[in-house]
């Protein structure tokens, strides 16, 4: 394979900063932004040691709306204001994580999340080891042949069985689940009527949105009747959980050398 040997770590970085920053004392603002610059510092630092990655990429992001926002005004409409520190956080880490020798990443309208997909699905085909560092289930849709993801906090990697375990169907039907009962960290809304347990019957028996959706006329009662009045609601909901994988990252592998 054409990158047989390398170790391709992929940071989360909004990931990583704001599960620190969260746990940090109160104190007032400046204690709280050099206790989180270094707590972050100190963190990657373990992870690299832990991971020995050959190559490195730390994912941030613009700020502003994003692809999602275009297409759902709503997206991430509940969630509240970033703290003013965070900013500056943020700011300061891109360069301090620049100086540490890992490379570190933004692209116009796009989220951390969708950089790191790119990255990882375009390394992997090509033959590398790649790593995710983030706590985000999100990004377990990634999971498969070359790719992991690891929790940094839990010190445990996250897997096909961690998904299975906490929602009931594999990796590959998160977005199909979520599409159902909804996703309220990023305000997007399900089809009423269809909990948990009903989403991950049907994706059992139907293994994907659209083969539900293309059954609803036979799913009786209330529930089929709202995955038809919603069926259009929900493809766009799985729509926008699924990671970009086609960005241009305009930068070259050799770039990312740790």
């Amino acid at each position: 394979m054409l990158l047989s040997g390398v170790r391709f770590l992929l940071i989360d970085g909004p990931n990583l900063i704001r599960r620190i920053h969260a746990a940090i004392p109160a104190g007032n603002s400046d204690q709280i932004i050099e206790q989180t610059v270094s707590s972050s510092l100190q963190s990657l630092s373990r992870a690299l040691k832990q991971h020995t990655p050959t190559h490195a990429l730390c994912a941030f992001e613009c700020g502003g709306p994003t692809w999602r926002h275009d297409c759902f005004a709503d997206y991430k409409k509940d969630r509240p204001e970033m703290p003013h520190e965070l900013h500056e956080i943020f700011s300061r880490l891109q360069q301090e994580i620049q100086n540490s020798g890992v490379f570190t990443l933004s692209v116009a309208g796009m989220e951390a999340d969708d950089i790191i997909a790119s990255a990882a699905v375009k390394a992997a085909a090509a033959g590398a080891e790649v790593i995710i560092l983030s706590t985000d289930t999100g990004q377990a849709q990634l999971l498969g042949p070359g790719i992991q993801q690891y929790n940094h906090f839990k010190q445990e990697p996250i897997t096909e069985d961690t998904i299975r375990q906490r929602f009931s169907v594999s990796s590959s039907q998160l977005n199909d689940y979520l599409a159902m009962v909804g996703d309220k960290s990023h305000s997007l809304p399900g089809v009423p009527g269809v909990g948990a347990k009903t989403a991950a019957r049907l994706l059992e028996t139907y293994s994907s949105l659209e083969e539900i959706l293309n059954a609803a006329e036979e799913i009786s009662g209330r529930i089929g009747n709202s995955l038809m009045e919603h069926r259009a609601s929900a493809v766009l909901v799985k729509s926008l959980l699924a990671l970009r994988t086609d960005i241009s990252l305009g930068h070259t592998l050799r770039e990312f050398r740790y």
